[in-house]
């Protein structure tokens, strides 16, 4: 951790929100879809061995059932699983809450923002933003989007630091594992791989990883559905809804629209009494397709404060608009969701794009901002372990 003054009422709230984090990891238990597919793969299988009892979200093929996500989370596991019979994800969820909390206040110090401002940017990403709910919920989906984002941070901290292609490359390699879609993320690095003058020495230490992944993603999904570009999401087997939004096509800008409303417009449901439409606790719901990223954290309204004109943040923000197209003309919003989840792949960028515009915000104005996303993300974190959505 940081070196903490033991004085500072920050320090004391950050090992607070570590252990509420903690306690919520520890009490959810169920849909764990990655330890089951750890244990098919340590039996031999691509397809699920032993099939739960709810089936929803996976992908149904001559007869066996697969699940549709990137395999990497489940290779982390696999392991743990072998060693340990009632291992859990949470166990491996938690320390990566940790390790992501290192790497944002790292990151934070390298962009030049003073210990206490990086300390309020490091509390702002992993206890109150669309982090938050994925950090401490963690079923599968949201699992996979922690190992992901992981991934994504270690090789922005290794681009800042040491800049070892190599090892950005298998980090964003590993990233694409997860989420595939998170090889737009590439862009990044490769803006600053292509400038003059060209190092083809470092292209080649950055491509090949991810080269090598693709050709196993693609042996992985031949095997599995005899197509080497098939991931399983249309064989996916999902609620009413969802199937009317496929309908349209798996990605079409028909769905941006909605995509766009719920990432950056979409706030809280009233809670009211039978059609009297009067409110009852607990008054406010988040809506379970997702609320805008500027809902939970209005600390985001300062990214216009950023330099546009420095490289850093030029080239975040076309990684994020690369990023964007796959995710808002995708069918899916990322339902059962507190934040707009999906919007967590490109947000290691937003993140560097607010260091840079917050360094002439002063702190009477970021803790409010930070704080209030604080306690409505885990207002709402609560009100969805107790079924209020």
């Amino acid at each position: 951790m940081p070196n903490l003054p033991y004085k500072s009422p920050l320090t004391y709230l950050i090992f607070f929100l570590f252990i509420l984090l903690l306690a919520v990891n520890l009490l959810i238990v169920t849909e764990q879809h990655y330890i089951i597919l750890a244990k098919s793969f340590l039996k031999g299988s691509l397809s699920i061995v032993d099939v739960p009892q709810n089936i929803s979200d996976y992908a149904l093929y001559n007869g066996k059932y697969f699940w549709p996500l990137g395999p990497f989370p489940a290779v982390i596991l696999m392991p743990f699983v072998f060693f340990f019979n009632n291992f859990l994800q949470s166990y491996i969820q938690f320390p990566l809450n940790i390790l992501n909390f290192l790497l944002i206040y790292k990151i934070s110090k390298l962009s030049r923002l003073k210990s206490n401002k990086a300390l309020l940017l490091s509390i702002f990403y992993i206890f109150g933003s669309i982090y938050t709910p994925n950090g401490a919920l963690p079923a599968s989906w949201y699992f996979a989007q922690i190992v992901a984002v992981t991934c994504l941070m270690y090789a922005l901290y290794e681009f800042l630091t040491k800049r070892r292609y190599l090892m950005i490359g298998i980090a964003i390699a590993l990233a694409t594992a997860t989420r595939f879609n998170l090889i737009f993320s590439s862009l990044f690095f490769l803006i600053y791989l292509f400038r003059q003058p060209i190092d083809l020495k470092n292209i080649l230490k950055f491509t090949l990883p991810i080269i090598v992944i693709l050709a196993l993603l693609g042996s992985y999904n031949y095997l599995r559905f005899g197509n080497a570009l098939e991931h399983g999401y249309k064989h996916q087997m999902i609620f009413h809804e969802a199937q009317k939004r496929r309908e349209l096509g798996l990605f079409s800008p028909k769905h941006i629209p909605t995509n766009l409303f719920y990432m950056l417009f979409a706030g809280p449901i009233p809670v009211l009494k039978n059609d009297s439409h009067i409110l009852k606790p607990p008054y406010l719901r988040f809506d379970p397709n997702g609320l805008s990223i500027f809902f939970l954290s209005p600390v985001l309204f300062f990214l216009y404060k950023a330099k546009f004109k420095e490289k850093l943040v030029k080239t975040s923000a076309l990684t994020i608009l690369a990023m964007l197209i796959p995710i808002v003309t995708y069918y899916g919003i990322g339902t059962r969701q507190i934040g707009y989840r999906y919007a967590l792949d490109f947000f290691p960028f937003v993140f560097l794009i607010l260091t840079s515009a917050v360094k002439n915000v002063g702190d009477k104005i970021l803790y409010p901002l930070i704080f209030f996303g604080v306690i409505v993300t885990w207002i709402f974190i609560f009100e969805y372990m107790f079924g209020f959505y």
